[in-house]
Order: structure tokens, then C-alpha cells, then sequence
């Protein structure tokens, strides 16, 4: 009976997949930075994206193994990590052995923060600042969660910073899919490039796999130099000397310098400088990072151009400082029901300062699919942890000025010229 039980549950949950599946036709397969071989899926009604992954265990431990890794990864619900949709294990039988194929199911976003720097090349288009504040608060936010789940990011790149269809940041850790490589596995084994933090740096020069560093602050570090990259629509690998394994510090400042006279705040380049300092120890933690959002997060979500405040020059002041300001002095207005995280579903807006808090919910908008992350391997739907809120792509034109109704759609993505 016990089998046959088995047996009804195992045609249930292949049913499941399959209906799932209905829902996109297969595009190609992809050769991903992160992810491996992978074979595309497009969405038969919007413009989503999904992949599948192919992983195939060769004994019951590694099997086991794998099931443990993602129903770990299902419980990592942030709007800014990349979910997984389904889990599906089937067994294959032939002569010689008795393997087990896993199909993982992964949300996939083909834009990313590199390609969006190739498209501002030419013609030379930067990014308004309150931009680049919307983009270091949807990479801290993530990345200071992953850190609370005892995870590291292990290779922050603009490759590696995705773009959803709005323009909101998707990040996925190095090890995503078991067997995952970090940028320093993949620098030691000359696959890739990466931004090394000045401890690996030297590892690197001497070839060292073992390498002793906070894997946190080594992605802060990875972090600033991205940014110097973005604000200067340029690489930082020139930063770098790979013969000598250290960082060029007098070029980070002549690049520095460069920001400024680009026209950014003075609070701005503080900022970038403290996530590259040299020595790991005085370098900001992502939460320290997170405690400098909290403060600016509602004039951030609502492009407030608040670093134009002279009174505010140096981040260190605001992350160190020992008293917390409440979310209550932050908020200079009413929540306005634009800041959405997605118009697909309902959201809630929580405030950050202390114990979350329903400040209004947002009406379900008819007639428009809702996506469902589904974990088949458990029959259970992910539940979010803690739900955070993210930018909707439409903003306040002018949010400093009261009585301005007009709004314009904004997002971290360049808007396509006519």
C-alpha cells in the first residue's frame, strides 16, 4: 500500500511539472557565467525567462547532498535573489549503473549591469546619481540577507548583477547550483576574470588556494571597485596589478578624483572609498552598509536627491555611529502606493526600524499572471521570510515638491532613445 501511495504521489508531482512547463517553449541552450550549460524557456505570455539545469548524481550520498543544497537555497526569498521554480529528481537506469538526474527550474534575466554600462558607452550616457543610490541599496539589501543566512556572494562583477524586466537587481550567490565557482577558484584556474579583494590579490600572485580573508569584506571590496566601474562607465581591472598581487591605490585615487569632476556628490565618493579600503578589518561590513540605507532608504525609493546635502560628507560617521535613526524621522511624507514591488501581486510596505511594521497593503490588480515559485522535491510553495520591499519602475518626477502629481517611469535600466 505504502508503494502504491508512492507511486500516486509520484505521477501527482510529474503532472505538476509538466503543467508547469506548458506555460514556456524552449529557446536554446546557453552557456551561463555563473550557472553552467543551460536550456533557455520563454514565457508563451509575457517576456519571463526561466532555465533548466541538468545535474546528475552518481550515488545516494549525492543525491542527498543536492536535495540538502536546495532546500536550503528555497528558503532565501528576497526580491533581489534569484528564485528558484521547481525541483524535479527522476532515476535513470542502464547496464552499468543506477544514477539519479536532478532538473532544477531557475528564474533566468538575460540583462545585466554589464551590458547596460555597453549601451551608455556610446553615446556617453551616465547615470543620475539618485540612480546609483537606487543600485547600491538593491545590491546591499540582498547581500546583507545572504550574510544573516551565513552565505557569501563570492564574485561580485557588473556580469554577475542582473536585470530584471523593470530594471530591479537579481543577484545569485556563486553557489547557486552545486559546483559553483567563486572569482578567486576562477582566477587561480584562469576561467574568468574577477575583483579581488587585496588579500586574494596577493593569494592570487602566489598561487595560493587556501586563502585566509573575511569572504564578506572581500565582496565589499568587490563591490566598490563595480562601482568605480559604473560611475566611470569603465572596467576597473586596471587597478590591479596581477604581477605584484596588490591593488594600485595612488590609481583608485585619480579615479576618484575623475567621479567628482564627473559631477557626483562628495558623500557619494566617501562612500565607494570606505568599501576600498586596504586593510580587511576597517573596511564596512553589509551591515554596516545596510545601517547607511536604512537612514536615506525612503528619499533613495523615491530618487530624493538627498546627498546633495552638504551637512552629509562622510558615510563612516553614519556607519559607525552607535544610535540608530528611526524609520518614523526618515519618512518626510506619507508612503506613496507607487513604491511597489511588483504590480503582478499584492506587496506590503514594511518600515525598517525595529519590528516590521504594515504601513498599508496594496490592492491585487486583476486580470495579470502572478508568478509562483514552486519546490516540487517538497510539494511545498516557498513562504518569504521576511518580505522587503523594491522599487516599481514608476516615480515621483519631482518628489521634493508637494502638490506635484506628475510621475515618470524610472529604473535602473537606460530607457531606449526614440
Amino acid at each position: 500500500m505504502g508503494a502504491d501511495q508512492s507511486n500516486t504521489n509520484e505521477m501527482k508531482t510529474q503532472q505538476q511539472y509538466q503543467m508547469f512547463l506548458l506555460q514556456y517553449s524552449k529557446e536554446r541552450e546557453s552557456e551561463h557565467n555563473q550557472f553552467g550549460l543551460v536550456k533557455l524557456y520563454n514565457h508563451n505570455q509575457n517576456n519571463t525567462m526561466i532555465c533548466i539545469k541538468k545535474l546528475q548524481t552518481k550515488s545516494d550520498t549525492e543525491l542527498t547532498q543536492i536535495k540538502n543544497h536546495f532546500r536550503k537555497r528555497q528558503i532565501f526569498v528576497h526580491p533581489n535573489l534569484v528564485q528558484l521554480q521547481a525541483v524535479r529528481t527522476c532515476n535513470e537506469q542502464s547496464i552499468c549503473s543506477d544514477s539519479s538526474l536532478v532538473m532544477v527550474v531557475s528564474e533566468y534575466f538575460p540583462d545585466t549591469l554589464e551590458s547596460e554600462l555597453k549601451k551608455r558607452r556610446q553615446p556617453l550616457k551616465r547615470f543620475p546619481e539618485s540612480h546609483i543610490w537606487l543600485l547600491i541599496q538593491q545590491i546591499v539589501d540582498p547581500l546583507s540577507f545572504l550574510e544573516e543566512q551565513k552565505q557569501v556572494h563570492g564574485d561580485i562583477q557588473p556580469q554577475n548583477i542582473y536585470l530584471d524586466e523593470s530594471g530591479s537587481v537579481k543577484l545569485a550567490e556563486y553557489n547557486y547550483f552545486p559546483g559553483g565557482q567563486h572569482g578567486f577558484q576562477k582566477m587561480l584556474l584562469s576561467i574568468d576574470k574577477a575583483y579581488l579583494s587585496p588579500i586574494l590579490l596577493n593569494n592570487y600572485r602566489n598561487m595560493n588556494f587556501k586563502a585566509q580573508h573575511n569572504e564578506y569584506k572581500s565582496d565589499v571590496f568587490s563591490l566598490g571597485m563595480t562601482l568605480m566601474g559604473v560611475l566611470l562607465l569603465e572596467e576597473s581591472y586596471d587597478c590591479m596589478d596581477f604581477q605584484n598581487g596588490c591593488i594600485i591605490e595612488n590609481l583608485i585615487d585619480q579615479k576618484l578624483q575623475r567621479i567628482k569632476r564627473s559631477g557626483y556628490s562628495q558623500l557619494l565618493i566617501n562612500f565607494v572609498r570606505e568599501l576600498l579600503q586596504i586593510e580587511e578589518n576597517v573596511r564596512p561590513s553589509w551591515n554596516d552598509l545596510k545601517q547607511v540605507i536604512d537612514q536615506f532608504r525612503d528619499k533613495i525609493c523615491n530618487l530624493i536627491p538627498f546627498f546633495q546635502d552638504k551637512r552629509q560628507m562622510s558615510p563612516t560617521k553614519v556607519i559607525y555611529q552607535q544610535s540608530y535613526v528611526p524609520q518614523q524621522q526618515i519618512l518626510s511624507s506619507p508612503p506613496q502606493s507607487k513604491i511597489l514591488s511588483s504590480p503582478r501581486q499584492p506587496q506590503i510596505l514594511y518600515q525598517t526600524y525595529h519590528q516590521p511594521q504594515t504601513l498599508y497593503q496594496t490592492k491585487q490588480i486583476q486580470g495579470m499572471p502572478m508568478k509562483q515559485s514552486i519546490y516540487y522535491e517538497s510539494g511545498q510553495k516557498q513562504v518569504p521570510i521576511k518580505k522587503i520591499t523594491k522599487l516599481e519602475d514608476t516615480v515621483s518626477k519631482q518628489a521634493q515638491q508637494q502638490g506635484e502629481s506628475s510621475l515618470e517611469k524610472t529604473t535602473i535600466k537606460q530607457s531606449e532613445t526614440k
